[in-house]
């Protein structure tokens, strides 16, 4: 599985490619809704500061250690 970092330097360009935008408390927004993205795992909404997108998927979820184990429990 390859994976891609999101640093500051490519974090825009990640956000465009999903159709995503920051709003003004620094959350990550779905652009046609304006709503803030939630994590499927953490249950709360999602920093741009400190996210990640799972490996082959459009899922953004907080990068708490949890949320990669409960994904990765819920693959096997």
């Amino acid at each position: 599985m390859e994976t891609i970092g999101i640093t500051d330097s490519n974090k825009s360009a990640v956000l465009e490619l999903f159709s995503k935008s920051i709003d003004i408390e620094g959350y990550i927004m779905e652009k046609k809704t304006n709503k803030r993205i939630i994590c499927p795992y953490s249950k709360e909404p999602i920093k741009a500061a400190d996210f990640s997108v799972l490996p082959g998927s459009a899922i953004f979820v907080n990068n708490y250690y949890y949320c990669f184990a409960e994904y990765l429990a819920s693959r096997r």
